[in-house]
C-alpha cells in the first residue's frame, strides 16, 4: 500500500525522479512501417454499441477537469502549486488533483499559477473522450495499473467517428489524435480515501492518471520514396490508483464501479463540442451521474453550472441580458440533447410551462414572465439516458451496480433521508419549498440546498422533515 506521505501540502519536490521513454519522442519510439503495426487491445465496441466502464471518482473528477477546465475551483496548496481537490465525504477523505507539462518523468513536477491555467485552459472537451477510451480499455484488463494498454489510431478514429469525417484529412486527424491523447496523461493525482464498511481505507501518493509509456509512429512510402506518417499507436498505462478502484481481489479495495459507455456518447460529444459546448460538457457529466441513479431529479442550477460555469451563471443574476442569453443557450442545449436521444421531463411543480424550452410546451410567441431566472434556477427535471443504453441491461435497475462512489457516505447514514427523497415527498404533497419551510421552521434556502445535494441533512432536521410528512 502505497503511503510515501501523509498529505499532498509536505510533498518536497523529488531529487531524482525517474525517467519514462518519452511519449514523443521519435528516437525512444523509431519509426515503423504501416504493415509493422503492434497487436493492440481487443476493440471496445466490437460486438455492441455499448462497452463496459469503471467510473470511480478518480474518473469522474478528471472527466470534468477535462471539460469544465478553469470552471472548477482552482486554489493554490500550501506549496504554491495549482490544485483541485473536491469533498469527499464531508472531508471525512481527500483527493487532489495538478496539471503538469511533463510526459516523461514517472513523478512530474506540477504546475503553479499562470503555468498551470495555460495548461488547464488548453484542455479540450475531445480528451475527455480519449478519456473514457482509457478508462473502458482499462476495465477489461484484471491489472490495469500494471498491464499496458495499446491503441491504435485506427481504434480511435472508429470510436470518434473520425472516419467518416470529410473535413479533416488524415495528417490532421492524427495531429488531432494524438493532441487529445496526452491531454489526460498531464494530471496527477493524490488520494486519502476513508474506511467505508467492509472497505479498509487508504492513501495513494501523488502519480499520473495515466502514463503516456510510448507513441510509436506508422508511415509508408509514396511513389517518390518519400515517408508519409500513416497511424499511430500509444502505449498507456492507468496510474496506482487503478489497484484501489478497479480491483476488488481482497475485498479492501473500494468496490469497483461498473457503468457502461456508448459509442455514441463519443460521436455526440465529438459532433457538439464545438458548436454546443454546454450540451457537450453536460453529455459527459450525466454519463456518470445517470448511470448512478435514473431517479434523481436534477437541480437547473446544478447543471447550468456544469455547461457554462458558477462565474457566468452569477454574472447573470445581475445582468437582464446574460439572463435572457444565457437560458436561450440553456433551451438550445436541452434540445440538443433531445436530438440525441436522452429523455427529458421537466418536474410539474418547480418547472412551469412558461420558462420551459419552446420545443417543450412554451408556445413560440410567449415571453418569459418576470422574475423566470430565479425561478428557473430552483427548478428540476430528470435528464435519462438514451434507450439503447437501457436495453443493453447495465444501467441501474438493470443488473448494475448502484452504490454511488461520487460522494461516500458513512456506513451508519445510508439509510437516512436524501434531499432527493425530500424533494419527491414535498411535491407528492403539492407543497412549494416556501410552505415547508413554513412547516418545519427551516430556511427555504437550507431547504434547496437540501434538495439539491450541496447540503447533508442533520439527524434534528430528519427527524423535523419525517415529522411534517409523516403527520400532515
Amino acid at each position: 500500500m502505497a503511503t510515501s506521505r501523509k498529505s499532498p501540502r509536505s510533498q518536497k519536490p523529488t531529487s531524482k525522479a525517474r525517467k519514462k521513454a518519452s511519449a514523443t519522442d521519435e528516437a525512444q519510439t523509431p519509426p515503423t512501417l504501416a504493415g509493422d503495426r503492434p497487436v493492440t487491445n481487443p476493440d471496445l465496441f466490437a460486438n455492441s454499441s455499448t462497452t463496459p466502464v469503471a467510473s470511480p471518482l478518480p474518473i469522474f473528477e478528471a472527466s470534468k477537469i477535462l471539460t469544465q477546465r478553469d470552471h472548477l475551483p482552482w486554489k493554490p496548496d500550501p506549496d504554491g502549486k495549482l490544485c483541485y481537490a473536491p469533498d469527499i465525504g464531508n472531508g471525512q477523505g481527500a483527493i487532489y488533483f495538478w496539471v503538469t507539462e511533463n510526459l516523461e518523468d514517472e513523478h512530474p513536477a506540477t504546475l503553479a499559477g499562470a503555468a498551470a491555467l495555460a495548461v488547464i485552459e488548453t484542455f479540450d472537451i475531445r480528451a475527455a473522450c480519449m478519456h473514457l477510451i482509457f478508462a473502458a480499455h482499462a476495465t477489461q484488463v484484471e491489472r490495469p495499473w500494471e498491464q499496458e494498454l495499446v491503441i491504435s489510431d485506427r481504434q480511435i478514429q472508429a470510436y470518434l467517428g473520425l472516419q467518416q469525417r470529410t473535413d479533416k484529412n488524415r495528417k490532421e486527424k492524427l495531429a488531432l489524435i494524438e493532441e487529445i491523447a496526452k491531454q489526460p496523461c498531464k494530471i496527477t493525482t493524490y488520494i486519502s480515501w476513508p474506511r467505508q464498511g467492509k472497505s479498509k481505507g487508504f492513501t495513494i501518493e501523488e502519480g499520473r492518471l495515466w502514463h503516456l509509456l510510448g507513441t510509436r509512429y506508422h508511415y509508408q512510402y509514396d511513389l517518390f520514396g518519400n515517408q508519409e506518417l500513416v497511424g499511430m499507436t500509444f502505449v498507456v498505462k492507468a496510474g496506482l490508483w487503478a489497484k484501489y478502484f478497479l480491483d476488488d481481489e481482497d475485498g479492501q479495495a473500494v468496490r469497483p464501479q461498473q457503468g457502461i459507455l456508448s459509442k455514441s456518447l463519443l460521436k455526440s460529444v465529438m459532433g457538439l463540442w464545438q458548436h454546443r459546448e454546454g450540451a457537450a460538457r453536460l453529455m459527459v457529466w450525466l454519463l456518470f451521474k445517470t448511470q448512478l441513479s435514473r431517479q434523481n431529479a436534477l437541480n437547473v442550477k446544478t447543471l447550468m453550472e456544469v455547461a457554462y460555469g458558477p462565474q457566468r451563471i452569477q454574472a447573470a443574476y445581475e445582468d437582464y441580458q446574460l439572463r435572457k442569453k444565457l437560458a436561450s443557450t440553456w433551451d438550445d442545449d436541452l434540445l440538443a440533447l433531445h436530438d440525441k436521444g436522452w429523455k427529458i421531463q421537466f418536474d410539474g411543480d418547480t418547472y412551469p410551462v412558461e420558462i420551459r424550452p419552446i420545443s417543450f410546451g412554451r408556445e413560440e410567441i410567449s415571453r418569459r414572465p418576470r422574475g423566470f431566472f430565479e425561478t428557473l434556477m430552483d427548478a428540476y427535471l430528470w435528464i435519462s439516458p438514451p434507450e439503447a443504453w437501457i436495453n443493453h441491461g447495465l444501467l441501474p435497475g438493470e443488473g448494475a451496480a448502484t452504490d454511488t462512489l461520487l460522494e461516500p457516505t458513512p456506513e451508519a447514514e445510508k439509510d437516512g433521508l436524501t434531499g432527493t427523497e425530500v424533494h419527491h415527498l414535498r411535491t407528492e404533497k403539492g407543497w412549494s419549498q416556501r410552505k415547508l419551510a413554513a412547516l418545519t421552521g427551516l430556511s427555504q434556502g437550507l431547504i434547496s440546498m437540501i434538495e439539491n445535494g450541496t447540503r447533508s441533512i442533520s439527524p434534528e432536521n430528519e427527524e423535523t422533515l419525517r415529522q411534517v410528512f409523516d403527520y400532515m
